[in-house]
């Protein structure tokens, strides 16, 4: 996968003045010597080509660097370098198939960035070589190459004494002393992507496959849990899907944060190292694993497919087949959750054209709407179909690259239905359903607006001889059914398998809603602010109110999140006296709260976070962090990872209960 692009934009203008028929690139075979000291790289690159057309062509090469010369197999080729095109002009009678080989050194030196979003997207550097370790993803242009071309790579490094350098496909060579490597593709791919570092270096024999790890000193004592998970996860998709591509796998722990998977390893932080059994347990590994098949085993285009069909396979299928089917529908409505919180109209746009994420919409939208189309397929044409769709893509588009139709294609070919409507919905119109419920009658009336206004809908009916499940078909929007008399209750999809957007009344109270919020302000307590800087400092752009001046006027119009409990702030002392934070389980008062049965007073190493409509402006949230204690303010440096239940209890920094407190639901009917 491709990470940051220099010069294609460039390299497309000058192909439009090239000679038609390019030489088709096959391999590269490169030798790299990498200098941290001196941020610094020298790289030789044979590139294997082949075909009968054009001996005059472009290749694309950072323009940072200088290239030192250019040969053809082994007599020297005219060419020039400038603006990041390489231009190449060989003899007349070179053979059918050749080779040219191009030497170049220079510094490659962008240290990681942090940004607002890092929490979905991770810090960015476009490549760089530092003496913490050095990262050079394929759209750096650190090695020439024709944009849009699928090839091997056979790659050696040397790197100082006390580093390991990692490439992909497998390692086949390897010097301990030296630390000289070199790695191969057993297949092609859209780039080269390779990272180096001061790493302990430690391996797993699974199968034919070598599990690899690479991690810093400080965390290699979880490498073996990650090694053995990420063994136990091949395992499980070889047998669902077809068998792992590659040679090895390694788990690769990067300096600064990161969440990438390459062809045959992944990249993570160490905040995500340092997750441990959660990061293991919750499926993030297995969908970098994942990755190996879908994105970095058959690659993309057409847009970005990888991480919606990923997300799904890994994410959410973990959730259905390990932790039941009331954890799945939990899973469900999240991602509608989601979807109806970060993507406002004016931010949505269509699946197909999602190339990656870069704000929570993106997420949102390419993620998550994109892996709930994957759910619609495998529900219509039920799961013999659907894995044997699969699997017909990986057996034919396995080192090449494949688009959405691809795998509509397989899906119809396998079950014999035609989903193009179904996928032309999906992801060329932006939005989601919209759903709405009317008494009739005779019974009952299903509204649909938006991208898709046929499909199945499962209903749930209350008879006399109990719950009855059934379907619906909505056609041009509506369905229309009778129900039976003695019914006395329907419940449209309760299950949550229908993506939709939900109505803001139905959302859950949660502090993701005041994070959300385009109008979001911090109500600062009275005192010493010093031990909120934590907090504060992962604020950046919210609104700041002093506690003397949070009056009701002032925030009104506002979601907030207000520091300290009534002993601290104001405004919770005010929310406090009038009952306004006396809501389902929970009840905040003076000395303490009340929460699930639990009595906290002052004092206790506790603290607890609490979501309600805004006492001040209903139609906003408003979030209360309450320690019982100074010490329990520790809590509040992670509460922004704890945002979707309506409130939360820490127990001497660590979470020991939540809950969520109950909105409506509009797709319910009470006929009696």
């Amino acid at each position: 996968m491709r990470f940051g692009v220099f010069t294609v934009a460039l390299f497309a203008l000058a192909l439009e003045t090239a000679a038609a028929d390019p030489p088709v690139l096959e391999r590269h075979v490169i030798s790299l010597a990498l200098d941290p000291a001196s941020n610094a790289l020298e790289a030789t690159d044979t590139l294997e080509l082949s075909g009968e057309g054009t001996r005059e062509f472009d290749l694309a090469l950072a323009p940072a660097f200088e290239v030192t010369s250019v040969l053809a197999g082994r007599l020297s080729a005219a060419w020039t370098f400038r603006d990041g095109v390489l231009h190449v002009r060989l003899p007349a009678d070179s053979a059918r198939n050749f080779t040219v080989t191009v030497a170049w050194k220079g510094k490659l030196l962008d240290p990681p960035k942090r940004n607002e979003m890092r929490f979905v997207t991770g810090e960015k550097s476009r490549g760089t070589i530092q003496p913490e370790g050095a990262w050079l993803p394929a759209g750096a242009q650190w090695y020439p190459d024709r944009p849009g071309s699928m090839s091997r790579f056979t790659v050696t490094a040397r790197v100082p004494e006390d580093w390991e350098f990692i490439g992909q496909g497998g390692r086949h060579d390897y010097d301990p002393k030296t630390r000289r490597a070199t790695w191969c593709d057993p297949i092609p791919s859209d780039g080269l992507t390779c990272v180096a570092g001061p790493y302990v270096a430690e391996q797993l024999r699974a199968g034919r496959v070598t599990v690899r790890s690479y991690f810093y000193r400080e965390d290699a004592a979880a490498a073996a849990d990650y090694r053995r998970a990420a063994a136990e996860w091949i395992e499980h998709f070889s047998g669902l899907l077809t068998p792992y591509p590659y040679h090895d796998f390694s788990i690769v722990e990067n300096f600064f944060s990161t969440g990438y998977g390459m062809p045959s390893y992944t990249l993570l932080g160490a905040d995500v190292v340092r997750m441990g059994a959660r990061y293991l347990g919750e499926g993030g590994l297995g969908h970098e694993v994942l990755h190996c098949w879908w994105g970095n085993g058959v690659f993309v285009e057409g847009g970005n497919w990888c991480e919606a069909l990923t997300t799904y396979c890994s994410n959410y299928l973990w959730v259905e087949k390990t932790q039941g089917p009331e954890a799945a529908r939990k899973y469900r409505r999240h991602a509608s959750v989601r979807f109806s919180l970060h993507v406002p109209p004016d931010a949505d746009y269509p699946v197909r054209t999602f190339e990656g994420k870069v704000t929570e919409a993106d997420n949102e939208i390419g993620y998550g709407k994109g892996s709930m189309l994957f759910h619609l397929v495998r529900r219509r044409i039920g799961d013999t179909a659907f894995w044997a769709g699969l699997r017909r893509v990986l057996r034919e588009r396995t080192g090449a690259r494949a688009g959405w139709d691809d795998f509509r294609q397989a899906f119809e070919a396998e079950s014999g239905h035609d989903l193009e409507g179904l996928f032309t919905a999906w992801l060329d119109r932006p939005g989601a359903p919209e759903l709405s419920l009317e008494r009739t009658e005779q019974g009952a009336r299903l509204l649909v607006r938006g991208p898709l206004d046929a499909l199945n809908v499962p209903v749930r009916s209350w008879r006399a001889e109990g719950p009855v499940e059934h379907v619906v078909e909505v056609r041009n929007g509506t369905a229309e059914w009778a129900e039976p008399e003695g019914t006395t209750r329907v419940e449209v999809d309760p299950g949550y398998h229908v993506f939709r957007r939900i109505p803001a009344a139905a959302l859950p109270i949660c502090l993701n809603r005041v994070v959300s919020d385009g109008t979001r302000a911090v109500v600062l307590p009275e005192g010493d602010e010093a031990p909120w800087n934590d907090l504060l400092a992962r604020l950046d752009g919210w609104e700041r109110i002093p506690a003397a001046e949070a009056s009701p006027a002032r925030l009104a119009g506002r979601s907030l999140l207000v520091l300290g409990g009534p002993d601290q702030n104001p405004v919770a002392r005010r929310w406090a006296g009038s009952g306004a934070l006396k809501r389902g389980d929970v009840d905040v008062r003076a000395d303490g709260w009340t929460a699930a049965g639990e009595t906290v007073s002052l004092g206790a190493d506790r603290a607890l976070l609490v979501t309600v409509p805004s006492p001040d402006d209903a139609a906003r949230q408003a979030t209360v962090f309450f320690p019982a204690s100074p010490g329990a303010v520790k809590a509040s440096r992670l509460m922004l990872y704890y945002g979707w239940e309506s409130w939360y209890v820490w127990r001497d920094g660590r979470v020991a209960a939540r809950g969520e407190f109950p909105v409506e639901e509009p797709l319910v009917l009470e006929l009696e």
